[in-house]
């Protein structure tokens, strides 16, 4: 974090700068430029005070911000409660603030009393870590590694936008259905539990069902598809087909517990799996490893761990470079190369 970053971070903490100060310090947590050196800050704020502490799960912390955010009661009281919250941040916040005050959110909040209208909210996992919150209407989503939804804020419509996968639990309206949109693809629901990947970046939108019903409905496509518990759909937006087969869902919302799941990936998608969850670059650099698939399970692994484990089962070898800085204080993200043995 350079002298600039720094004396933001220190203003917001002393509250100095006003509503100013707030943004600024809001702004230090756009995109994952600062995310290394912000987490480094955080956790000697929370090692000096550990000591101190007899109770560390924050996740209480985490639920009562996500509350005050979305809440429609009592706009001064809320702003009060939150920062208070907030501020209570160089006490608690080495683990809690990056997964959870986006810029979005932030943002929203500090600006809520002052835009007309609908406002629109964010809520981003940054690489390396999955979020749990709860929309207005009771719906609760859980967002995978490098992914972000975003919704309007009335909430009448239902209607959320998803980048990268997501866990829904659908609270059931039956006057007013449910719509996921993303990757050029929409998913309506009534109440139901299911898991979404839909990346911007991706051709492909798969979608599998654990209980209820959804419809899978890609934009410019006269078809539309429902699903039956138990199923997964897998829609190609290039090639404009469909594939439809019977699974397992919890293999696929296994993440959402803390599971890192492979289920037959290739190297390609494995490696990209790797780069999200762990929040590292992952560089392939045998092209003859491409063909082969990988079946496993890891639950609260290190990166070091995983690694190993896999070169147990198939013909690879690893190398682990650290994060390095720049001239400007901030850390390049860790990188993993793999190669044949």
């Amino acid at each position: 974090m350079n002298k600039e970053q720094q004396k933001i971070f220190e203003d917001y903490l002393n509250e100095k700068g006003g509503r100013s100060a707030e943004k600024k310090f809001a702004g230090l947590f756009r995109g994952e430029a600062n995310e290394l050196s912000l987490k480094r800050r955080m956790w000697e704020d929370w090692n000096s005070v550990s000591q101190d502490e007899s109770n560390k799960n924050l996740t209480p912390v985490l639920y009562k911000i996500h509350f005050l955010i979305n809440s429609e009661k009592g706009k001064e009281s809320r702003k009060n409660k939150l920062k208070k919250v907030l501020n209570w941040y160089s006490r608690v916040a080495a683990v809690l603030l990056l997964p959870l005050l986006t810029i979005g959110a932030i943002l929203f909040f500090f600006s809520h009393e002052q835009v007309a209208g609908p406002s629109l909210v964010e809520v981003t996992a940054p690489m390396g870590s999955r979020v749990k919150t709860q929309l207005p209407d009771g719906t609760v989503i859980w967002l995978n590694s490098g992914s972000a939804l975003t919704y309007s804020i009335p909430f009448d419509e239902r209607t959320i936008n998803v980048r990268g996968e997501a866990f829904l639990d659908v609270k059931s309206d039956s006057l007013n259905p449910f719509t996921v949109r993303g990757n050029k693809t929409e998913v309506k629901v009534l109440g139901t539990r299911f898991n979404v990947e839909m990346w911007p970046d991706e051709e492909i939108v798969e979608v599998v069902l654990e209980e209820g019903k959804v419809e899978l409905i890609p934009d410019n496509c006269e078809q539309t598809f429902e699903m039956n518990p138990g199923e997964l759909l897998l829609f190609n937006n290039n090639e404009r087909k469909l594939v439809r087969r019977r699974v397992d869902p919890e293999t696929y919302s296994a993440w959402i517990d803390g599971k890192l799941m492979l289920r037959g990936e290739d190297m390609t998608r494995m490696a990209r799996e790797l780069s999200r969850w762990f929040n590292v670059d992952v560089v392939v650099e045998d092209s003859t490893l491409f063909d082969y698939t990988f079946r496993a399970t890891f639950e609260n692994e290190k990166l070091e761990d995983v690694l190993r484990l896999l070169k147990m089962t198939s013909p690879i070898e690893y190398e682990i470079i650290d994060n390095q800085q720049d001239s400007s204080g901030n850390f390049s993200r860790k990188k993993v190369i793999i190669r044949h043995q």
